[in-house]
């Protein structure tokens, strides 16, 4: 699981040392990818496109006073209010973790990741290059476009992000490619551009020839001497007309 653009939760009712772990496939139609067990604890994050301050019908995840469910875990969050920066936006959303009480089935599942420094969470992407479409017009030529093709060029086609995490399945995963004997070669010799993912509801993203992966680094499963930068390579199908 991967969070663009990620806002902190803070589970109210749980104390501050709660700790669960929780076992996420990597592909949940194909066993034969393996699974990784991530922690849970009272504070996390979600992905800022997953809640709302007001609420709307046809809306089904997280806004004040509303339930939804976290991938993978048992129980579901049931916001409660909100912590403001000074600046007026919202620092923190504060939520009940849902382990004490019987509510109903969610009719939304969203993403997460633990925010749980001394396991590894979150694990943080220093870059984040999404690519979207280069023209503003599906044919930008000049009977379309005044002054032609190069007049249509989109200010968005470049969006680079900083401040995305990811929960620990991407850096094991790193750690597992990097134990092979291809890994070693390719690493070695900096080809980083081989280590591709898919990151759910986002797209698919390769790692950039500008990230710094040293193999010694990651052996010794020192991530901060590491630098993450991953462009999306593929973009995923969405529902244009689905608001949930």
């Amino acid at each position: 699981m991967a969070l663009v653009r990620p806002v902190r939760v803070v589970l109210e009712n749980l104390p501050e040392n709660y700790f669960e772990e929780h076992e996420l496939v990597y592909h949940p139609s194909d066993t034969a990818f393996g699974s990784r067990r991530v922690p849970f604890t009272r504070t996390l994050f979600i992905d800022s496109s997953d809640f709302r301050e007001s609420d709307s019908p046809g809306y089904f995840r997280l806004a004040p006073n509303k339930t939804v469910g976290l991938n993978g875990v048992p129980y579901p969050i049931t916001c409660t209010g909100v912590r403001r920066a000074a600046d007026g936006s919202v620092s923190e959303v504060l939520c009940r973790y849902e382990n004490e009480a019987s509510v109903p089935k969610p009719k939304a599942y969203i993403q997460w990741v633990a925010d749980s420094p001394q396991h590894g969470s979150p694990v943080r992407i220093d870059e984040l290059r999404v690519y979207n479409p280069l023209f503003k017009h599906a044919n930008p030529d000049e009977k379309s476009v005044t002054g032609g093709f190069m007049n249509d060029v989109s200010e968005t086609s470049l969006e680079i992000i900083h401040g995305a995490v990811a929960d620990i399945g991407l850096w094991d995963s790193i750690k597992r490619y990097a134990a092979t004997d291809a890994g070693k070669k390719e690493l070695n010799e900096q080809n980083v551009e081989t280590l591709r993912f898919q990151f759910m509801r986002i797209g698919y993203f390769a790692l950039d020839k500008d990230s710094s992966m040293p193999l010694s680094a990651i052996e010794s499963d020192q991530i901060a001497s590491t630098k993450l930068v991953m462009n999306r390579i593929v973009t995923l199908k969405e529902d244009a007309k689905k608001d949930a």
